[in-house]
């Protein structure tokens, strides 16, 4: 990683006035804090800039699919310093969908012909990459990244166990980002009949892990233990929870701000109340656990809303 223009210093805020999330809809000014407290990546682009679309791009989606699902937080930004009536704001949604690039793009007109982020953060051009490291400091600003090296360094970076591990937190999206288009894969994958699946359970853990029901509210005492521990899934016995991420949530269900792990938790879409719900399972078994809110206290800003009868609390170490 280099230091180009603007060695170790902090990232400015962000000025860019228009943007699309990642499903390419009009959205408010986007801020650095929307792309989580972990490492930052911003790509500087024009969409008649030949380098961006032969090098730049194809190296930033190899970054987005290897980093976004390890926490780190990426954006776009059409910095037009020339050639405005082709680099459009209209080309965001275009380039988007080209690339397939579920991250929010902007459109940096600037003021007095000079965009914002070439200005802040005195960049030379396009294709242009910026790294902003957890403390708020741009690490790396050039035309250029090893994407190899990147992830090396940036993907050393995980969701975080506990609110006291250092690393960068799980976000809600990349929580929609696994949702939408795959997650991690699991660490491993145990598969059973019903009938198997029946005769290890009781008929409440059946109904709620195997058939997705939800237990009655406030109806186990595991929504105020909060002892030092680990969590397992009630069917396959993966460590799923850390009891360093409970909280009391007040919901009526064991809650927790993150998995244990990258992997062990499985997200997928849930319309089934005339509503998008994001459910959560067992990657190793699919037991169905609960569902995830972005509701929930620091540092991931999300309630993993767990029913008790998925969990066992795992035996404590000798």
């Amino acid at each position: 990683m280099s230091h180009s223009t603007l060695t170790a210093g902090m990232a400015p805020e962000l000025r860019v006035p228009h943007w699309i999330d990642g499903e390419g809809r009009s959205r408010a000014a986007l801020t650095l804090a929307e792309l989580g407290t972990g490492y930052k990546v911003l790509y500087c682009f024009q969409h008649w800039c030949a380098g961006c679309h032969e090098s730049g791009f194809p190296a930033l989606v190899q970054l987005v699919q290897a980093l976004s699902p390890r926490g780190v937080g990426f954006a776009v930004v059409q910095t037009v310093f020339e050639g405005a009536e082709e680099n459009t704001p209209e080309r965001l949604r275009e380039t988007q969908e080209r690339y397939r690039l579920r991250i929010p793009f902007g459109h940096d007109g600037g003021l007095d012909g000079m965009p914002t982020v070439m200005h802040d953060y005195r960049t030379q051009g396009t294709p242009w990459f910026i790294v902003i490291d957890p403390a708020g400091r741009v690490i790396h600003s050039d035309f250029r990244i090893d994407v190899e090296r990147a992830i090396e360094l940036l993907g050393a970076v995980v969701p975080a166990a506990s609110p006291d591990s250092g690393t960068a937190p799980l976000r809600w999206a990349t929580v929609l980002e696994w949702a939408r288009h795959g997650d991690i894969a699991p660490p491993r994958r145990v598969e059973k009949s019903d009938d198997e699946w029946r005769a290890l359970l009781t008929p409440d853990q059946f109904r709620v892990t195997r058939l997705h029901g939800t237990e009655q509210q406030f109806s186990s005492d595991l929504c105020s233990l909060f002892e030092p521990g680990l969590y397992q899934c009630a069917c396959c016995d993966t460590l799923l929870f850390d009891a360093t991420t409970k909280f009391d949530s007040g919901s009526g269900w064991p809650s927790f701000t993150a998995p244990l792990t990258p992997g062990v938790v499985a997200h997928v879409l849930d319309d089934s109340h005339g509503m998008e719900r994001v459910e959560a399972t067992c990657h190793v078994c699919d037991a169905h656990l609960g569902h995830v809110f972005p509701d929930g206290p620091p540092p991931t800003g999300l309630r993993y809303c767990i029913n008790a009868l998925s969990l066992k609390k795992a035996p404590s170490e000798s």
